[in-house]
């Protein structure tokens, strides 16, 4: 069983900064495992090392890390700080963290309506319409007929809203495990789907270049070569025009062009301010700052979503609120209309 790659992180950084190296780091880690799963995946790490494996190859087979995490790891082996490396990791694994936070707040109402919704048109569904026929048949024939057509009416509503609640459910639930999944399988496949549907796409893309600039960043400000960074990012998404981008990146790099910012991924203003940057370092620090504002848009395009994606809960959810009191409220009405018309009926008879 794989580790979280955070704790795992953070332990490993503060023996480091105690002054041992990777080795000696993760010796002592194994000995002080807080149970039997991180006991074995520091001890096996630590084989993994003595038998010659990369650090970012044995980290990717026992611990349960996201794979921009990983190439992180493997590009900043290449030539850059152990300890320096480890920080600039926790700190861009800080930033994703601190923008699934600020989203997360904002997850739950929709989830409770969408979910109340579901129960009243199950209810309606497959309790309340089917006793309502039920009673029905101690009646006089043309009242049951009344109550038929009224609940066959009533069905069909519930069907449609039904309808409604799972695309409107089934789409929330995609952009959301694209958005937060920890399991790289699941938000591989739910990723491109996003990516084509209304309003989530944009929102996707600004969140993709938020992570993206970030790992670039922080891999430039620790010393990795600007082709290796860039052939990082181009390993981390899942994006289409971002790859392509990053692939032309790396085309000009070979072929010495100076360039090398003209591409979509970047804005103009971006590639600007990436232009005026006077050594790759600098350019790190100025993809910093650029991943902040890419997080700030992507905070209100997702605070936009969530308002879009609330209203239509309680929306779906006024509706099913509709549909029960035209099952439940409306039918006895109708059984005692229909009664009295039948008393009367019977009353002009004599």
């Amino acid at each position: 069983m794989k580790i979280e790659a955070t704790p795992f992180l953070q332990t490993l950084h503060l023996t480091l900064k105690s002054g041992k190296n990777l080795s000696e780091g993760l010796k002592l880690m194994e000995g002080f495992g807080k149970d039997t799963d991180e006991h074995r995946v520091y001890g096996a790490i630590r084989q993994d090392l003595q038998r010659g494996i990369p650090f970012s190859e044995a980290f990717g087979a026992h611990v349960s890390a996201p794979r921009d995490i990983v190439q992180f790891i493997a590009m900043a082996e290449k030539g850059a700080s152990f300890g320096t490396m480890i920080a600039r990791i926790l700190h861009y694994l800080e930033m994703k963290e601190r923008f699934y936070r600020e989203s997360n707040d904002k997850i739950a109402l929709p989830i409770l309506y969408f979910i109340l919704s579901t129960l009243i048109v199950l209810f309606v569904r497959f309790y309340a319409i089917p006793d309502h026929i039920h009673e029905s048949l101690q009646y006089d024939p043309a009242i049951q007929k009344l109550i038929a057509d009224h609940l066959s009416i009533a069905q069909t509503m519930g069907d449609v809203l039904f309808g409604l609640l799972l695309m409107s459910g089934a789409y929330f639930l995609i952009v959301m495990v694209a958005l937060f999944s920890q399991k790289e399988i699941i938000q591989g496949m739910a990723k491109p789907v996003a990516l084509i549907l209304p309003v989530s796409s944009e929102l996707l893309r600004y969140f993709e270049k938020f992570v993206l600039l970030t790992l670039l960043g922080e891999m430039l400000q620790n010393g990795i070569s600007f082709k290796r960074a860039i052939q990082s990012a181009q390993l981390s998404t899942d994006v289409t025009e971002f790859k392509e981008g990053f692939e032309a990146m790396v085309q000009r790099i070979n072929r010495g062009e100076h360039d090398r910012w003209n591409i979509p991924f970047f804005e103009e203003l971006e590639q600007r301010l990436l232009m005026g940057a006077g050594s790759m370092h600098q350019a790190g620090g100025v993809m910093v700052q650029l991943a902040e504002h890419a997080r700030l848009n992507a905070l209100m395009l997702g605070s936009r979503f969530f308002r879009l994606m609330s209203v239509l809960a309680i929306l779906l959810m006024a509706l099913a609120v509709f549909v029960e009191f035209f099952t439940v409220v409306l039918t006895q009405v109708l059984i005692q209309k229909g009664m009295i018309s039948a008393v009367d009926g019977v009353q002009s008879a004599f």
